[in-house]
């Protein structure tokens, strides 16, 4: 039997076999042995069932969630994070993949007083790529100026479970809000030094971590966290959430809003998005 600690991988999915695969397999290939895979299929009506059904009969360590009604992938995960077998859990979402090492190097990465780790990602745009590289301890203050974790951590399944999982009436942000709870309960994310997971910003593709309701999903989040606030991270984060609405924004508001250490930031943001 293997003495590494058995780490569950979260994969939430709806009507995307083919992307679904590639995730699959990015996670066979991992370098660390000890793995489950958990699948929520949220009521897929394509090839996903038949997909998942032939990795479990050729033996792969897949268990698979099936809702006959969509219910959202926040639910899914927390049907998958209490399902969980692992005393880690690792999320992919299906149209997203990891390098082969990405758990080995996250279960190196995590120790005593983080709550999380992460890494650096690549993120696909379809026709460029760019490595998002994140500091290497981020911490609660850190976070209550935006999500500067990303969409997906390696935790253990005991904090996800204490502070509640997702929450599933967010629309939007379900991610970010999950990473300030366990940040505020059990310490900073660290970040493995390493690019180990490819995110696909393609516009053209519908991802499962969004629900169309960008703005109001942030606004909701704001208003859930503002207690935990400075005044700078609140004119940050109403700066932010404007953008987010598509409203323009001028030079004057954006050096009233913005935080100095972010600012280099900001003015890229302007001038070439």
């Amino acid at each position: 039997m293997s003495e590494e600690p058995l780490v569950s991988v979260i994969i939430p999915t709806r009507n995307r076999a083919p992307l679904l695969e590639r995730a699959i397999e990015s996670v066979l290939d991992q370098t660390w042995d000890n793995l489950e895979i958990v699948i929520t299929d949220d009521a897929s009506d394509d090839e996903t069932p038949a997909l998942i059904a032939k990795y479990i009969d050729e033996g792969y360590p897949i268990r698979v969630i099936r809702n006959e009604e969509p219910k959202g992938a926040s639910a899914g995960r927390n049907m998958a994070i209490k399902e969980a077998e692992g005393e880690y859990i690792a999320g992919l979402d299906d149209d997203d993949f990891w390098r082969p090492k990405r758990i080995e190097l996250l279960m190196e990465t995590i120790s005593d007083g983080y709550s999380a780790a992460c890494s650096h990602d690549r993120m696909d745009f379809g026709g460029k790529e760019i490595v998002w590289k994140k500091k290497p301890v981020i911490t609660l203050d850190d976070l209550l100026y935006y999500n500067q974790v990303g969409n997906q951590v390696l935790t253990k399944k005991e904090y996800l479970l204490k502070v509640g999982g997702y929450d599933e009436e967010l629309p939007s942000a379900q991610d970010y809000d999950l990473w300030i709870r366990l940040a505020h309960d059990f310490g900073p994310v660290k970040t493995s030094p390493h690019t180990l997971q490819v995110v696909n910003m393609n516009p053209e593709d519908d991802r499962i971590s969004t629900s169309g309701e960008e703005s109001t999903g942030y606004l909701a989040c704001y208003n859930k966290h503002e207690s935990k606030m400075t005044m700078k991270h609140k004119r940050y984060q109403l700066y932010r959430i404007k953008l987010a609405e598509g409203q323009k924004l001028g030079w004057m508001e954006m050096f009233r809003s913005v935080p100095r250490s972010l600012l280099v930031k900001e003015i890229t943001r302007k001038l070439f998005l």
